[in-house]
């Protein structure tokens, strides 16, 4: 009985590695190839033939009759980089920071050509946030910035009298209160000042001259606190004045941070082997990097201070998924905007919101400002809800940009090439930024030398955002040239005036003589 039990389990194991074979087989292709193909090569160690054995797969591919695996490795080479953030890995020679003398072509842009996204001269109550604080005047700066906030921007024009000081407030005054932000993928804490107000930090996680690597996906990219300041800076010069103001700052992880902690963030303090002081926070989904600790030396971490918008019911934002959203799973790896080059035209500009006002334009807007940062991760963007659907974009969450310097992602440009629409204003700023006496990279390293931790943005991506640039006019100088007339392709700034709108407030909550839009 026991002999008859050991056939059976014996007949049921290999019947089983049998069906697992074939299995495989059916899933990765039946290869007949000569033993040599598959042999290593001699001059590989051990720790390069597991490295080697990854990109098998590939090898397959390829027509090796003749070819062994030597020639194979002295033709493609071996992975030069680890798919691990932390693993030390060869880069390019280091670029040094060109230092900044001065700001002169920085000042004679904003001196020279005053902003051609313009908004009304005169605003209307409509336009406005109609926030209400407790006393008549506001309390501390944030409050100052909340006020410039309307319907078209989130700021003035070259504005000096409130954002340069908010910036400096941002860096540098004292914390009351410091707490997690809950979920996300990455490492955020909220800060309260002393003298009032709020805004959200992230910490320092690679160095400047860390470039993304061509394995990871682009929702599990590291985020850069450098790329939140970059993206501020970017976004003013280009003339939107759609990102809340962004500085950097240095903190004390000891005094700061832990002192100032809630009861939940100061548990999760604790020093390393190294003797430095370190903390986490919760992760909500693509982990990977938040599980590494944020540490300081021994307790000092540089970070960005990104301003706070408005709370208040009247400033209430409005969640849009963008219209060219990426997909977000490994395995549907393709959205129909990236098979059907005619999406925009078919399927976009047929939505009742993108026939009229300036949603289209402010879509393309935010796709050449994503591609000159070179952000992946935009699924979806904000308005002001109180504004209804003629509220100007907020471009918020810059964190993965600035992530590559040697490569442009054409496909953050996918708008602009398939929509073949842009505001002329934009245009004719870029063609400024052309220009050698206001060229954007060098514009864009005088504007950020002035932040407590410049230089922000390692040297290779000044001369990315120039490349990038000549990239943009040229598909618009595509789009002109293919059009009946340049009007076609360059759009004057939509009027409220002429925008029927479809959002009416319920007068039910709102204040009396708000509810007209």
């Amino acid at each position: 009985m026991k002999l008859c039990q050991r056939w059976i389990t014996l007949v049921l194991s290999v019947s089983m590695v049998w069906l697992c074979s074939l299995m495989i087989a059916m899933q990765y292709g039946f290869t007949k190839q000569k033993s040599n193909v598959f042999s290593v090569p001699r001059s590989l160690n051990f720790t390069n033939v597991l490295r080697y054995s990854s990109n098998l797969s590939d090898i397959v591919k390829v027509n090796t009759t003749n070819t062994s695996r030597v020639e194979l490795v002295k033709r493609d080479g071996l992975p030069k980089e680890s798919t691990i953030y932390l693993v030390p890995r060869k880069r390019p020679k280091y670029v040094p920071h060109v230092p900044v003398l001065n700001r002169n072509k920085y000042e004679a842009l904003f001196r020279d050509h005053p902003s051609s996204n313009k908004r009304p001269e005169v605003l209307s109550q409509s336009d406005k946030l109609q926030l209400h604080y407790d006393s008549s005047e506001p309390r501390d700066m944030l409050e100052r910035f909340h006020q410039l906030i309307n319907r078209y921007e989130l700021y003035p024009f070259n504005d000096t009298d409130v954002i340069d000081p908010l910036m400096t407030y941002m860096g540098k005054d004292a914390l009351s209160r410091t707490r997690e932000k809950h979920g996300g993928t990455q490492v955020k804490l909220f800060l309260n000042f002393e003298n009032g107000g709020s805004a959200i930090m992230k910490p320092w996680r690679v160095p400047r001259n860390y470039e993304t690597l061509p394995d990871h996906y682009y929702f599990a990219d590291i985020e850069r606190h450098t790329a939140e300041i970059a993206a501020f800076h970017l976004d003013r010069i280009l003339d939107f004045r759609r990102v809340p103001p962004v500085t950097g700052r240095i903190f004390n992880l000891s005094s700061e941070l832990r002192g100032r902690a809630d009861k939940d963030l100061r548990k999760r303090f604790f020093y390393s082997p190294a003797k430095n002081l370190c903390f986490m926070t919760d992760c909500s989904q693509y982990c990977g990097i938040s599980r590494e600790p944020v540490c300081g030396k021994p307790d000092m971490v540089e970070g960005s201070v990104g301003a706070f918008l408005p709370t208040q019911f009247k400033a209430m934002k409005k969640h849009w998924v963008h219209p060219f959203k990426r997909s977000y799973s490994k395995r549907e790896r393709v959205d129909r905007w990236e098979d059907d080059p005619h999406y925009c035209k078919r399927v976009v500009m047929r939505q009742e919101i993108f026939k009229k006002g300036r949603r289209l334009l402010d879509i393309i807007d935010l796709a050449i400002f994503d591609f000159f940062t070179g952000n992946m991760d935009r699924h979806s963007y904000h308005t002001f809800h109180f504004f209804g659907n003629f509220s100007t974009l907020i471009h918020l969450d810059q964190g993965r940009a600035f992530g590559r310097y040697q490569t442009d992602e054409l496909s953050c440009l996918v708008p602009l090439i398939q929509c073949c629409v842009v505001r002329k204003s934009t245009y004719e700023r870029l063609l400024i930024l052309q220009k050698e006496e206001y060229k954007l990279g060098d514009v864009m390293r005088e504007s950020m030398s002035t932040d407590i931790i410049a230089p922000v943005l390692y040297e290779p991506h000044y001369a990315a955002l120039d490349r990038r640039l000549g990239i943009v006019l040229q598909e618009i100088n595509r789009c002109i040239a293919h059009a009946k007339s340049p009007g076609e392709v360059l759009k004057p700034e939509p009027r409220y005036s002429d925008f029927h709108q479809d959002f009416i407030p319920d007068p039910t909550t709102e204040p009396e003589g708000s509810n007209s839009l």
